[in-house]
């Protein structure tokens, strides 16, 4: 490989590919970031977005007088699914087959217009069996393409690219205190998504995203409502603007907005929104409980820029009836700096940005090109920066055993005389072992081929002819002493797999060659997600 093919450069050996890392949550009306040096976090915030175009401009602003060594971000979305299913345990080649086979199932992508990964999160009992609880991520390729040309345009190179749950999923279990045995729910909502996540265990079991957030409520808002103190009717900037002043209004409220009317009748035009969004809550701790069999949830977390809304905190617990906190790690943890005005629950806004310090490469949909050539870059510079070291090392190396050799010249010259001498005089002794050694290698041969006469083709033959398409073998043996054994699969409907291997063995029976079919045992067993019957039978051959 050429240093210009490997983009390497000989200064940059010598100086700082960056320092750090930074995490960046590009949001629908913000970016979050957070940068991370030396085990710490060192800085954080949020950058509204007035315009999509806008971003590569708040990126390149960011790193001005930063140039971080890594770049973590995440996709999320519409182009974004994210599917969960059970697998018998296996190795990798063999779940990234079963993924692949069943691709239709895991993804609304095609392998083409995608980029695939996945990961086994937990385990999960399913029927009596423990399996592999597998989350399968797929990403649309023109999305993912556009997030890495974003960065590009300030003049960054995402080192990798997750998904939102498991970024989650890693501030929870860094700094939300989970105990060991404990169950949490993670409700993140953001302005157009509410991610809710389950953790168990330490560890991420479920996950799910619905559009209802916190520009559904601002939208609800808009709606004309006349009351007995006038007309309430606001406009989509008024109205957010409203919601985060007065949040969610109890009922028995005496603050008035400025336009004289009582912010309680707020809560008329929100209640939709929010009914709404506890009915999909609700719905997604019933199905979590009923199908990974967990008794109770401990606790809720609440985190993401919906969560900021005054008495949303009371209003979860109160209709969900599950312990409920803000989760702030920077308010937690101290993280907040010192040396900056303190901004109210911020911290809860990049929950995202900062897990995925912790947790990047669960899953990464940087495209196998780019992970390719982060790696020959890589291994570029560790390859130049071990020959700076070692060739001086070796030139060293090689004037002392230059002057070595000089010293011991005489004594070399000797010693090949000796084997020279030597070699003559073995000379015809090493010819006539080579001739005893080939010819005992060519008798060794014709005797394995002058062997006895083998009856195991026609039995083959035959055995082809009877076996039909449902039926699948695994082995073949035929000996004198211990007959012939087949062992297999039958693959069909569940009710019907016991009559095809009775069929089968009444026609092995009726061939020529064989005699004296025998059952010897049967189960029934899951091969690649399907019920099949393994069996193995006994017979005599003639």
């Amino acid at each position: 490989m050429r240093v210009k093919e490997a983009g390497l450069k000989i200064s940059s050996l010598f100086t700082s590919a960056g320092k750090g890392a930074l995490a960046i949550d590009i949001g629908s009306v913000a970016i979050k970031y957070v940068k991370f040096e030396g085990g710490r976090v060192v800085d954080y915030g949020v950058k509204e977005i007035a315009e999509i175009f806008d971003i590569p401009s708040i990126l390149k602003d960011l790193t001005k007088d930063y140039s971080p060594g890594q770049v973590y971000s995440f996709v999320s979305g519409p182009a974004v699914s994210i599917r969960q299913a059970p697998f018998p345990r296996m190795g990798s080649k063999e779940l990234n087959d079963a993924i692949l086979l069943r691709l239709d199932k895991y993804s609304p992508f095609t392998l083409d217009e995608s980029i695939l990964d996945y990961t086994v999160i937990s385990d999960i009992r399913e029927g009596g069996n423990i399996r592999d609880n597998v989350m399968v991520v797929a990403a649309r390729r023109d999305v993912v393409s556009e997030h890495i040309a974003t960065f590009k345009k300030a003049g960054l190179e995402p080192t990798a690219i997750s998904v939102v749950p498991f970024a989650l999923a890693a501030s929870a279990r860094r700094y939300a205190r989970l105990k060991e045995d404990g169950v949490v729910c993670l409700i993140d909502i953001g302005a157009q998504f509410t991610n809710i996540i389950f953790i168990r265990n330490q560890k991420l079991d479920l996950t799910r995203t619905i559009t209802i957030a916190g520009n559904a409520l601002t939208e609800a808002m808009t709606v004309t409502l006349t009351t007995d103190e006038g007309e309430l009717a606001l406009n989509i900037t008024d109205a957010e603007e409203i919601k985060k002043q007065y949040g969610l209004p109890k009922p028995d409220s005496n603050e008035k907005l400025p336009n004289g009317i009582s912010i309680r009748h707020l809560a008329t035009l929100q209640e939709p929104i929010l009914a709404r969004m506890l009915a999909e809550i609700n719905r997604s701790i019933d199905y979590y409980r009923r199908e990974f069999t967990v008794a109770r949830i401990d606790r809720i977390l609440l985190c993401g820029g919906g969560a900021l809304l005054k008495n949303i905190k009371d209003y979860m617990e109160t209709n969900i009836g599950i312990p409920t906190e803000m989760f702030d790690p920077f308010r937690s943890h101290n993280l907040y700096r010192r040396d900056r005005p303190f901004t109210e629950g911020l911290g809860m806004r990049l929950i995202g940005a900062l897990g995925l310090l912790y947790d990047s490469g669960a899953v990464n949909l940087l495209p196998q090109e780019l992970k390719s050539l982060r790696v020959r870059r890589s291994d570029g510079k560790r390859v130049a920066a071990l020959a700076i070291v070692v060739i001086p090392a070796l030139i060293v190396i090689n004037v002392i055993l230059a002057l070595q050799t000089g010293v011991k010249r005489r004594d070399i010259e000797k010693y090949q005389r000796r084997l020279k001498a030597l070699e003559l005089v073995h000379a015809e002794y090493y010819d006539i072992q080579d001739d005893i050694s080939s010819l005992q290698s060519k008798q060794n041969s014709l005797q394995g081929v002058v062997g006895s006469e083998s009856n195991t083709i026609p039995l083959l033959r035959q055995l082809s002819y009877v076996v039909p398409p449902n039926i699948q073998l695994k082995t073949f043996s035929s000996t004198k002493e211990k007959g012939t054994k087949i062992t297999g699969l039958v693959s069909d409907q569940p009710f019907l797999v016991d009559l095809d291997l009775s069929q089968f063995m009444l026609k092995l029976d009726a061939a020529p060659y064989f005699r004296n079919v025998k059952l010897v045992n049967k189960n029934r067993t899951v091969f690649q997600g399907e019920t099949v019957l393994d069996f193995e039978i006994s017979c005599d051959a003639e």
